[in-house]
This record gives structure tokens, C-alpha cells and sequence, in this order.
């Protein structure tokens, strides 16, 4: 109500003096501070939508900062790969790891495949994610192959405490505590004083990805879930086929990405057959240099599979 409407109520009623000017202060005294709360919560309304916007925005930074590092990172193991190919491919072909060196080549030809297929598709973030890491397995593969012929990068050599500390532990207690223990002894294994740490590190490396995959896929679920898969002789369903069970469980369907996830498993596979069977070619002992590259492919390899298997 104005204070011209107030007024002109007043008016109609007989007052003195003194009561129309009271009423009339009265009035504009109310007016006052109606006009004042309005602009309260009008300051209040615009402090409200001033925050969410600032929200917004700090959200949208933080996110687009995130974005940048990923992809920073992404193309980094991609130039680390192809750069590491190329030291692999400068020199000749020797005679220790044969069988693994087919495999890291296949291992990069199939993530460079899988780009290709995938480029300009739009794809779950999760299979997103599992694309992006096969980069950095196919690229320490490939370094660790270099290192076994003497092409590593000494100057990044941890020390041999270093060497045998923990890690990968978060990973790993998403399976079980036993698989952190298990993991913990093979790092023990790390010494270039162990004429045999390469092979006893492989064989308990190995039984832990295996219970990684076994644990997130066991046989009767693979087999519910798809009763017509692929299995073995035994009539077991096979590692592809759990790795199938997987994938669709984080909603993936992009047979790409299924062949990407089974080469990688045959790459590290095979390197742990390469040292059980003692087709090494080497008297036994590793350099550190040589020690902490066969860690870093497992440990890549182990985040790889978290990744596949926990949803």
C-alpha cells in the first residue's frame, strides 16, 4: 500500500493534527521498511545465485583442469610408447625374450588399433579409461623389453629398499587382504644379489592377477551370466570369456576394447612364462635398472585389471 493511498484513507477520516501526522509517519515508516526487506532478500536471493554460479564455475575449472592433466598424461604414455618403440625397433633382433617381444609389438599394434576403431566415437567413460591405460601398459612392455637388452633408463634406478617397498596396496585390498600379502612377498623377491628374484617375483606376481580376475569373475558367474560362452577343456569359462563377463558388467560392449584387455592379459602372461620356463637367455641376474622395470609392468598391470574388474 502506498503512502499516497494511506493518506488519502486518513483523510476520510476525521483526525486532528497531531493524528494525521502520526499516521502519516506511521506509514512511511512501514513503506520504509517494506522497501528495506524487499531489498534484503533481494541481496539475499543475489548472494544465493552469485555462490551457484561461482560454484559452477570453480566446478567447471577444476573439471576442465582435471580434463587437461588426463589428457596431458594420456598423450605423454602415447609419445613414451611410440618413442620406446622406436628404441625397440633401432635395434637388432636378439635371441632372450623372443616370444615377448612379439607379444609387445602385438600389444602395441592392437592399442593403436583400438584408437583407430574408436576415434570419433563417443564411448563410456569406463571404457574410456581402460583405452587410456593401454597406452601405458603397451608402453612399459615396451620399455621393459628395452631394459632387458641393457636400454633402460638408469638414471631413474630406485634404490633396492625402494625397489622391494609396498605399493599397489589400495588396489589390491579391493580383492582381499591375502592379495596384498602376496603382492608384499614378491616385492620381497626384488634383489640384484637373488640370482632368482626375476622368477620367484613372476611366479607369485602371476597368482596375483589370476585371483584378481578369478575373484571379480568367478566360473559360475561368467557361466550364468552367458551359459553359452567360450570355455576350456575343462569346461571352465576361459580368461576371454571372463574378460567379456567383466566389461559388460561396467557396461562396455566394443569388441575392440575386449581384444585390447585380452592382449594386454597375454602380454604380462606371457612375460611371467617367458621367466618360469627359463627362456631368458640370462645368468639369472638383473640389474636394478632391469628389476624395476619388470615391477613397473606389473604394477601397471595390476592397476589395469582394478580398473576392469572393480565397478
Amino acid at each position: 500500500m502506498s503512502v499516497v493511498t494511506v493518506i488519502l484513507k486518513i483523510m476520510i477520516r476525521k483526525m486532528t493534527p497531531a493524528q494525521f501526522k502520526a499516521a502519516v509517519n506511521k506509514a512511511q515508516r512501514q513503506q520504509k521498511q517494506a522497501i528495506e526487506n524487499y531489498n534484503r532478500e533481494a541481496r539475499r536471493h543475489n548472494a544465493a545465485i552469485k555462490k551457484a554460479v561461482n560454484d559452477y564455475n570453480r566446478e567447471v575449472r577444476t573439471y576442465n583442469a582435471k580434463a587437461r592433466a588426463h589428457n596431458a598424461q594420456v598423450e605423454n604414455q602415447r609419445r613414451r610408447l611410440n618413442q620406446e618403440v622406436r628404441r625397440l625397433n633401432s635395434r637388432p633382433v636378439g635371441t632372450t625374450f623372443v616370444t615377448y617381444r612379439l607379444s609387445v609389438e602385438t600389444l602395441a599394434r592392437t592399442y593403436a588399433a583400438t584408437e583407430e576403431r574408436l576415434a570419433g566415437r563417443t564411448i563410456a567413460q569406463a571404457g574410456r579409461e581402460l583405452v587410456d591405460r593401454g597406452s601405458e601398459e603397451a608402453a612399459n612392455s615396451a620399455y621393459l623389453l628395452n631394459a632387458m637388452d641393457g636400454d633402460g633408463a638408469v638414471e631413474d634406478d630406485p634404490t633396492e629398499d625402494e625397489l622391494r617397498g609396498p605399493s599397489m596396496q589400495t588396489e589390491l585390498a579391493a580383492f582381499g587382504h591375502d592379495l596384498v600379502d602376496r603382492w608384499t612377498g614378491a616385492l620381497f623377491s626384488l634383489s640384484p644379489r637373488n640370482p632368482d628374484a626375476a622368477r620367484h617375483f613372476c611366479t607369485s606376481a602371476r597368482e596375483v592377477l589370476i585371483a584378481m580376475i578369478d575373484g571379480a569373475a568367478p566360473d559360475s558367474s561368467v557361466a550364468e551370466a552367458d551359459p553359452s560362452c567360450d570355455r576350456t577343456e575343462r569346461g571352465v569359462p576361459t580368461r576371454r570369456a571372463k574378460v567379456g563377463f567383466l566389461l559388460r558388467r561396467k557396461g562396455i560392449d566394443e569388441e575392440s576394447i575386449e581384444d585390447l584387455v585380452e592382449e594386454d592379459m597375454d602380454n604380462v602372461l606371457g612375460l611371467f612364462r617367458e621367466f618360469d620356463n627359463g627362456t631368458h637367455g640370462h645368468a639369472g641376474r638383473f640389474t636394478i635398472t632391469q628389476l624395476s622395470a619388470l615391477r613397473i609392468r606389473v604394477e601397471s598391470a595390476i592397476g589395469f585389471i582394478h580398473a576392469l574388474c572393480v565397478v
